[in-house]
């Protein structure tokens, strides 16, 4: 045994055990108990943290919330802007088009439309007709910006209730204000939202407009009532601050301090907000959580010293057995390497001691056989390189390794070839003097270095034979307890690269003939059209006129088909989808005056067809469209005529329904011999497909086709 040194640690080192077990564990729990003290602020602060971040994202939420809102009614807006009704000022039409919509959005407050001058000239409310607005700020903005206008807080002239309007300008085709298209919405609609969500206990939330009045005071209290401003401390507070989103504290006006969060919300980048949004909650409430983990986490701390303290007087006064000096000089030797004395270790002292012994012996056996590990792992890496070298000497591409200061450390022979190098004269020098080639590419080296990544250079030109031949080039790291080099490897696509130019340029003359085909056909038909158009203008008969009118919508489906494949980049099938919205359209457009009253509604869903099923399915759905213009409705009659397609399960479906008074009782389609049922049942029968006549919902006439596609 060495000599031990007089001091502190003598001193402590000639206690009894139970006293050194005491300090020993008081030592020890001293960290502990730090950490413990530690972590309850911590988790205090964290616990603050999260009630802000809490606070934050209620506020955010809200005011995703209003970007919702504001999209949905400038998406509305700008969906209603393009109806019939609206494009053609059609007013009882727009009229019952609004009334239905507020009667399905209870929602809404209104939905009007205005002249330029401001004066409502449509509207879902009856008594909003005639009103002007335009001193109102939304119609001012409106037609000042030509973009969509939002509404400060009002009540509704109509129904004296708190709203938010939003008005989107409408102008004609050279760009001149015709008037503005408008939506409201009830504020008490935000009260009935928020009653939904579950909210941290005593928080506020507020809407404000640009003047600083309360738009949304929720909870309701008579102490915050709508159309107010804000308590002038918190709007001071909130124009101090011009950024878009915050957080403070502040003394609430219900007393105490306060946690606020608050947004702006804005129409565009720059402009003023049009909406001001702020949440607040009681600090008592909200920090709550937090001082309960705090008082935890030190009570926690006290606990656990009294409990070491225990332990320690408990441990000390109990016997720790013999051997410990045997135990200990065991140690010694075997530190210093001498493995025999294991036996002695494990023989002397108590269970404890022996037990210890035990692993003292399974040490040294596990060290022995560790050596022998290695000096066998030594032996397999040596063959394991050796076929590694092989491998690569035998791979048909070149490859090249490069260790991290840039100098060669293999190359094999396809690689001695390409670069017409010796290997002695290569390895162990830097790219740049040995394969200047690639000296221009160390940076990729580098970047696959450091990013621990393969790095891709295609078709990079290289000289070959007398000749300039593209190669990819693949930068590999080789990565084993770091970064240790990078491997090359170099493969020629120059005839893999001509050959793909060659197909694409193939290509490319197969679509252009394709659709210069596709445009002469369509050209060709329109000029068939005009010549069908000039002969019904001179046609006295109108049942000629009437038979030239129906071929001239059958022509147009044909030359609608090849229209839609010039215009696609796939030159061999179209969208359905499209193709039906225009083709319904078309022939609607040819029955304007019988179907003045009727809506189009399109239910299609988007699947390409190949041009030979297209052309039948569009001269059969011309039909079935034809016949719903010419029989179901009277000229001047309201109703619809729906249209839709889908593909299901291997089938194209199509449908054409009217709301007219339906086919006639006992119609068999199959018995029916005009010429346009004898056209759709041979189109069907060529389509391989079947065709189906039943009644729509609202007992007018439904057909449908279904063909394998």
């Amino acid at each position: 045994m060495g000599k031990v040194r007089q001091g502190p640690w003598q001193w402590f080192l000639n206690r009894s055990i139970a006293a050194i077990l005491t300090g020993i564990v008081l030592l020890a729990a001293l960290p502990a108990m730090g950490v413990i003290v530690a972590s309850s602020f911590e988790a205090r602060h964290q616990a603050e943290l999260r009630a802000w971040d809490d606070i934050r994202n209620l506020t955010r939420s809200l005011a995703a919330l209003q970007r919702g809102v504001l999209r949905q009614a400038r998406g509305v807006l700008v969906a209603l802007d393009h109806t019939e009704e609206v494009c053609g000022q059609h007013i009882l039409a727009c009229n019952r088009l609004f009334t239905d919509l507020l009667r399905d959005h209870p929602e809404l407050s209104n939905i009007f439309l205005t002249d330029a001058s401001g004066t409502a000239i449509a509207s879902g409310l009856p008594a909003f007709l005639g009103v002007n607005l335009a001193d109102r700020k939304y119609f001012q903005e409106a037609m000042g910006t030509r973009r969509l206008g939002v509404s400060k807080f009002i009540h509704g002239r109509a129904t004296k209730k708190p709203i938010l309007v939003f008005a989107l300008p409408r102008m004609d085709a050279d760009g001149r204000l015709l008037g503005v298209i408008g939506m409201s919405y009830y504020l008490e609609g935000y009260d009935k939202f928020l009653k939904r969500i579950e909210l941290p206990q005593n928080t506020r939330i507020t809407f404000l407009d640009p003047d600083g009045l309360r738009m949304v005071a929720y909870p309701p209290t008579e102490r915050f009532p709508l159309g107010k401003e804000l308590v002038p401390r918190l709007r001071a507070r909130l124009a101090a601050d011009t950024a878009d989103e915050g957080t403070f504290i502040a003394p609430r006006y219900t007393g105490g301090d306060g946690l606020f969060s608050f947004t702006r919300l804005r129409l565009a980048p720059g402009e003023p907000p049009y909406m001001s949004i702020l949440v607040s909650a009681a600090c008592n409430d909200v920090f709550a959580e937090a001082d309960r983990l705090l008082l935890r986490g030190l009570l926690s701390a006290l606990v656990a010293s009294v409990f070491a303290l225990v332990i320690a007087q408990v441990a000390g006064r109990a016997a720790l057995g013999r051997g410990i000096a045997s135990l200990a000089d065991a140690a010694e030797r075997l530190a210093g390497g001498d493995l025999s004395a294991r036996d002695t270790a494990a023989a002397a002292g108590s269970l404890e001691v022996r037990r210890l012994g035990v692993s003292f012996n399974a040490m040294a056996d596990t060290i022995e056989g560790r050596e022998r590990e290695l000096i066998e792992s030594a032996t397999a890496l040596g063959r394991m390189r050796a076929m590694l070298s092989n491998i690569l000497e035998s791979m048909p591409s070149p490859i090249i390794g490069i260790d991290p200061a840039g100098r060669v450390t293999h190359i094999n022979g396809s690689a001695q070839a390409l670069f017409g190098l010796d290997a002695d004269a290569a390895l162990g020098r830097e790219v740049g003097a040995s394969l200047p080639q690639l000296s221009g590419y160390m940076p990729n080296v580098e970047t696959a270095l450091r990013e621990r990544r393969a790095q891709i250079v295609e078709k990079q030109p290289l000289p070959q034979n007398g000749d300039t031949h593209l190669m990819n080039m693949l930068f590999y790291p080789l990565v084993a307890n770091g970064a240790e080099g990078v491997v090359i490897r170099l493969d020629d696509v120059t005839e893999s690269e001509r050959i793909r130019q060659a197909v694409e340029k193939a290509l490319e003359d197969k679509n252009i003939l394709l659709k210069e085909i596709h445009h002469r056909v369509k050209n060709n038909l329109q000029i068939i059209l005009s010549f069908i158009s000039l002969q019904a203008d001179e046609a006295t008969d109108p049942a000629e006129r009437e038979r030239l009118r129906l071929l001239s919508t059958r022509i147009r489906s044909m030359a609608l088909v090849h229209q839609q494949l010039y215009n696609r980049e796939d030159a061999a099938t179209i969208d359905m989808a499209e193709y039906v919205r225009s083709l319904a359209q078309g022939v609607l457009s040819v029955f304007r005056e019988q179907t003045a009253g009727v809506r189009l509604v399109c239910d299609t869903r988007p699947f390409p067809l190949s041009l030979n099923a297209a052309v039948p399915c569009g001269l059969l759905l011309s039909e079935l469209l034809t016949n719903a213009c010419k029989h179901a409705f009277s000229p001047g009659q309201i109703g619809e005529i729906r249209v839709g397609c889908r593909r299901e399960e291997g089938m194209a479906r199509f449908w054409v329904e009217d709301t007219g008074p339906g086919v006639p009782a006992g119609f068999d389609p199959e018995a029916a011999a005009t010429m346009g049922m004898t056209l759709i049942k041979e189109l069907a029968r060529q389509l391989e497909g079947e065709v189906s006549v039943s009644r729509s919902r609202e007992g007018g006439a439904r057909f449908g086709i279904a063909f394998p596609a």
